[in-house]
């Protein structure tokens, strides 16, 4: 279990301006000719291969939910190569605002969940389709209004970016690009917040919310995020009220913040079916998509309990099984990796 930290709401904290005004600048930056990024946006649309994917269900979940459909749009390596270098060089050396921690390097699940321990009330909202409905005009603002980028280089930077005039799913810049869409906009949510005492904080399109009656908070982000063209999804809006179970990020959220016991339950007993048999061994396909979920999941049960992670990686390592029973169960399907135990600073 992970003890409970003091957490102090920053919300006027914003990135620095990269003040990038010609394009000479904007090369030395990044490496690249200035020739070739200003062709290569003038045709980026092309460089896109989108697919659609769907999610494949837990086989060990509590509740099997039809597949969820998302449509990958693909950049190609090359755009991939220049997307990245504008991440690393640009996007990610900038001070993300202290209470946005999904796809920040150094911030965890645990480090986001941690601001709502020792709270009565949790309200729970999720932005639905948000990279998709993140449009050109928005990564635009950002370029120029949010990181003070002339109109050229703001233009160049958002064709680069974004793919049909919205923020493309697989790109290396979209996760930081929204994080600082959300910023631009959230402004009103966030004095609000100040003056009421709510803690705010983000994980990408999961926000949450928590004081002794965050409540009213919640017209305020609907309507602030309404007005920007978001949604939010009806279906995963929540609000915990006293002494009802608060689960965030998929953690038990307390005094202690641990892993909800049907979690726990549920994982024991996919492991169960894999050493039992119940799990067909063919196509190896299945089988080898079944234990890296669990694997997956176990790995998040290490960052919270190591302890727990722990026992549940060695029932999961004793379903191989092959020195005794090669033929029974085919080749080796899980290699041993110690779990990374959770910071407790």
């Amino acid at each position: 279990m992970v003890q409970v930290q003091n957490f102090e709401p920053n919300y006027h904290c914003s990135p620095r301006k990269l003040n990038l005004h010609l394009l000479s600048t904007l090369e030395r930056r990044l490496g690249f000719d200035q020739n070739y990024l200003c062709v290569f946006a003038s045709r980026a649309g092309a460089a896109y291969s989108p697919f659609e994917k769907r999610n494949k269900p837990r086989p060990f979940q509590k509740k099997t939910k039809p597949p969820k459909r998302r449509v990958i749009d693909n950049p190609s390596e090359e755009l991939k190569a220049v997307q990245s270098r504008i991440n690393d060089r640009l996007l990610r050396p900038l001070s993300t605002p202290p209470y946005m921690f999904g796809g920040v390097r150094g911030k965890r699940v645990l480090d986001n969940v941690r601001v709502h321990q020792n709270t009565k009330v949790l309200v729970k909202i999720d932005i639905a389709s948000f990279f998709p409905s993140i449009t050109n005009r928005h990564v635009y603002r950002v370029w120029q209004d949010l990181l003070g980028c002339s109109p050229e280089i703001s233009s160049l930077l958002t064709k680069l970016t974004t793919f049909e005039r919205h923020l493309p799913q697989g790109a290396p810049t979209s996760t930081s690009l929204a994080n600082l869409v959300l910023h631009l906009i959230d402004g009103p949510i966030r004095s609000e917040c100040e003056r009421l005492g709510i803690r705010y904080s983000t994980w990408v399109d999961d926000l949450a919310f928590s004081s002794e009656n965050p409540r009213p908070i919640t017209n305020l982000v609907i309507s602030t995020l309404q007005r920007e063209g978001f949604r939010i999804s009806r279906r995963k809006l929540e609000i915990v009220s006293p002494g009802e179970r608060k689960i965030l990020n998929g953690v038990l959220v307390g005094r202690c913040l641990s892993s909800p016991p049907d979690y726990l339950a549920r994982i024991r007993a996919g492991i169960h079916k894999l050493h039992s048999g119940q799990v067909p061994r063919f196509p190896m396909s299945e089988i080898a998509h079944y234990s890296q979920k669990l694997r997956g999941s176990i790995a998040h049960i290490s960052t919270i309990n190591p302890a727990k992670g722990e026992k549940l990686y060695q029932s999961l390592e004793a379903t191989s099984s092959v020195e005794s029973h090669p033929a029974a169960h085919g080749p080796r399907l899980f290699s041993r990796k110690a779990p990374r135990s959770a910071s407790t600073s």
